[in-house]
């Protein structure tokens, strides 16, 4: 045995180059197997879109990052459940007691009002037609976890009485079985034909404990298909709750003009490869009412002999930074030709 021993020293030393060699070429190999590893993990954590069962509140609409819902119809339905909408066997082990509040809200430029501060924005012949308007706006209960259908169904409307909210307190899931509550929100029909939305219903479920509160907002317009013209929606489902690394602004229509993109820049900045190849130059905003602050880019746009979409990637300014809203920083403005 220890013959074979100085064999092994002997022919070591006589190799010693190689076999540094060989152990350096091992170890490299090693550090870039765990790159990859890494980097692909990295990526994962980008694109990854399936959560694990989280918590046992949820809503068809609402989320814990308040989102968007424009509405297609007069009358919509706003659940409110005792599961998570991917898991809808996971139901809660406990009864949850929470809140059900509605409040209506004005939107002038990119900032919503509530009534109470509305008055000191317009003029009192405008606050009094928007409270004309707010009588077209209602919330009702529709059906009740334990008793069943609600009857008889009382519509609550929104008005100076309740200061334009309407609360359900103390609602209550059921534990250990599948539990949803349905309310019935509605709109003034005529907002479906209304290429402008100014009328938003902000829903909120806040339940008791350590649960997480659930929001929207809900909203008539006319669908951008009818009006010929162009709009920008961000891609990624904001619906999700997710918060992402960045997000993907997606320019779509049909028809030739000009289109501005206006983004506020304190949180987003434009992806500049998009920039440099559309020959876009970032300038300060010129609309100083609606995006006082933000920056801009103009796009002379004909889908017939140019594109029918283009695709913006935006970028966190603070990249640990959590956007709540992400479609509150950007927006979309198409000018037909005169």
């Amino acid at each position: 045995m220890k013959g074979k021993i100085e064999k092994l020293n002997n022919m070591l030393k006589k190799n010693w180059t190689r076999v540094w060699l060989v152990c350096m070429i091992i170890a490299l190999g090693s550090l870039v197997a765990y790159a990859a590893y890494t980097e692909v993990s990295s990526i994962k954590r980008v694109v990854s879109t399936q959560d694990s069962p989280s918590e046992p509140f949820s809503s068809n609409c609402m989320r814990k990052d308040i989102t968007s819902r424009r509405l297609t119809a007069e009358a919509f339905d706003v659940w409110v459940c005792n599961f998570d909408q991917n898991f809808p066997k996971d139901y809660s082990s406990t009864e949850i007691t929470y809140t059900m509040e509605a409040e209506l809200k004005v939107k002038i430029g990119p900032t919503y009002y509530s009534f109470s501060d509305l008055q000191s924005h317009v003029t009192p012949e405008e606050y009094s037609a928007y409270v004309t308007k707010a009588a077209n706006y209602s919330i009702y209960k529709k059906q009740d976890d334990y008793s069943g259908v609600v009857d008889p169904i009382v519509t609550k409307y929104f008005n100076s009485g309740n200061n334009f909210t309407v609360t359900f307190a103390s609602d209550t899931l059921a534990a250990n079985k599948s539990s949803t509550d349905i309310y019935t929100v509605n709109v003034d029909p005529a907002d479906l034909n209304n290429p402008e939305t100014q009328f938003f219903v902000f829903v909120t479920a806040d339940p008791n404990g350590a649960l997480s509160t659930l929001s929207a907002r809900l909203y008539a317009t006319k669908n951008s298909e009818e009006q010929a013209a162009w709009r920008g929606e961000i891609l990624e489902d904001l619906t999700s709750g997710k918060d992402y690394d960045f997000y993907n602004y997606i320019v779509t229509g049909s028809g030739s003009g000009t289109v501005k993109i206006y983004w506020d820049d304190s949180v987003f900045e434009l992806n500049k490869f998009f920039l440099d190849i559309e020959t876009l130059t970032v300038e300060d905003s010129d609309d100083s009412t609606n995006y006082n602050g933000w920056k801009m880019v103009e796009i002379q746009v004909n889908s017939a002999t140019k594109k029918s979409r283009y695709e913006i990637q935006l970028f966190k300014v603070q990249e640990d930074d959590s956007v709540a809203d992400p479609s509150a920083h950007i927006a979309c403005v198409f000018e037909a030709p005169d």
